[in-house]
């Protein structure tokens, strides 16, 4: 009998799936299987082959009967039991999809990545039954920054529309600093169909070694409700908080509000469209006296994927930020895309089993400000483009604490060379998660 796996194992947060099999392949090889499936029912390899098909078709139903046929003739298949399991998970017959599962690793001879793959599906199940459902993210550590304070990449600028010689301390200036990071998400649910009230929460805290100005806090709050729509899709509308402190001082609040819609693609993943909105009001401060004309509405747009085709794992955001200001020299509107390619792997690692992700990334960015700032040059308008390059590196140390490792570095190109700059970044640090 064939030995491979005729649907996907891992839980459906992140599910590898093999690259679709052209329809005219599919359907030929569909319709010829199904004639001798039924003209030797006890033939296993058959019965296998037109699973596969079946799964590769997208007609889940087909493959459960034809799996369900193979255990008729032969029960003690652990691997068909949680090809099945795994199926009616799929179909969102979770209480069915448990009865498999279990069976699938009854008995001494389960091999270990059958039982592996059972006992994620099983904690999956368990989740999506729960009323609750929560997630807690902890990251802290060290950062050096080449150019904490985002300067110029020289010291002769732009000021009242004539060249200028910068102060030295106020151009690039390293810096270390240390950095405590908190994401949360909790879900009440409200039924089995997917509706849910949602509450996300983000905090961030970061000190400087010497440039105190840059101390930055964060706080962020989203709370709405998630209405299902089918077993696939699904909309939110929720509200917004923020605050901002910067060198020590409050920097600014906002309130706000977002609507998204979110979709399975297939198989292969999920993507999201959003639309938020933020009144931000900026507060005046020692270090930054006229933070105050930044105050106006913050408009921002985006759509993410989350995608796999078999080992390829790949996140995308493009985003659009309309800012309207109270002065028309810091309003703007940018246009951005970033990309991370995760790439998850084990190796052994202190006697055991590790988990490690590899996520290279990239983005790129451009904005235009709709004025001119008299102060800089009244004559040239600011445009700004950002690339982005980057990494993480996610170790696994043991149960749910590991080891983040982040490189990141940005250079903009701009109009002024009061804004053109670079930074790059490198940060270590644990990671714990519930």
């Amino acid at each position: 009998m064939a030995a491979g796996c005729v649907a996907l194992s891992a839980p459906a947060r992140a599910e590898p799936t093999a690259a679709p099999t052209p329809a005219s392949v599919v359907q030929g090889d569909y319709d010829a299987l199904f004639q001798q499936m039924y003209q030797s029912p006890s033939n296993l390899d058959v019965s296998f082959r037109f699973a596969h098909e079946a799964v590769a078709r997208g007609d889940y139903e087909a493959a459960i009967g034809a799996l369900e046929r193979m255990l008729f003739f032969n029960p003690d298949l652990p691997r068909v039991k949680l090809e099945l399991g795994v199926l009616y998970f799929k179909l969102g017959s979770f209480e069915i999809a448990r009865g498999y599962l279990q069976d699938a690793v009854k008995g001494a001879n389960v091999p270990a990545e059958v039982r592996s793959q059972v006992m994620a599906y099983l904690a999956e199940i368990d989740r999506r039954l729960s009323r609750h459902d929560y997630s807690v993210f902890l990251n802290a550590g060290i950062r050096y920054q080449s150019n904490a304070n985002v300067g110029p990449n020289g010291l002769l600028v732009r000021a009242l529309g004539n060249d200028a010689t910068l102060d030295g301390k106020y151009g690039k200036q390293p810096d270390w600093s240390t950095f405590q990071t908190v994401a949360a998400n909790y879900a009440y649910k409200l039924n089995t169909r997917g509706d849910a009230f949602e509450l996300t929460f983000l905090g961030i805290n970061a000190r400087q070694n010497k440039l105190s100005q840059y101390n930055l806090g964060l706080v962020e709050v989203l709370a709405g409700q998630r209405v299902a729509i089918g077993q696939n899709a699904s909309l939110k509308y929720y509200g917004i908080g923020d605050q901002v402190w910067l060198g020590d001082a409050s920097y600014f609040n906002a309130v706000g509000g977002g609507l998204s819609a979110r979709t399975a693609i297939g198989d292969i993943g999920l993507a999201e469209a959003l639309v938020e909105t933020r009144h931000r009001r900026f507060s005046d401060s020692v270090n930054y006296p006229t933070a105050s004309e930044q105050s106006g509405e913050l408009l921002t747009a985006a759509v993410l994927t989350d995608l796999r085709f078999g080992p390829l794992h790949w996140t995308t955001r493009l985003g659009y930020d309309c800012n309207n200001a109270i002065t028309d020299y810091n309003s703007y509107k940018r246009y951005s895309i970033d990309l991370a390619f995760p790439y998850e792997f084990s190796t052994a690692l202190f006697g055991a089993p590790r988990q490690f992700v590899i996520a290279p990334t990239v983005g790129y960015s451009f904005a235009r400000y709709d004025a001119p700032y008299f102060i800089v040059d009244p004559d040239v308008a600011r445009r700004d483009r950002e690339w982005r390059y980057g990494g993480i590196i996610d170790a696994q140390l043991v149960d749910n604490i590991g080891l983040r490792t982040q490189l990141q570095y940005f250079k903009i190109n701009s109009t002024l060379p009061n804004y053109t700059t670079d930074n790059l970044s490198v940060s270590v640090g644990p990671t714990v998660r519930f």
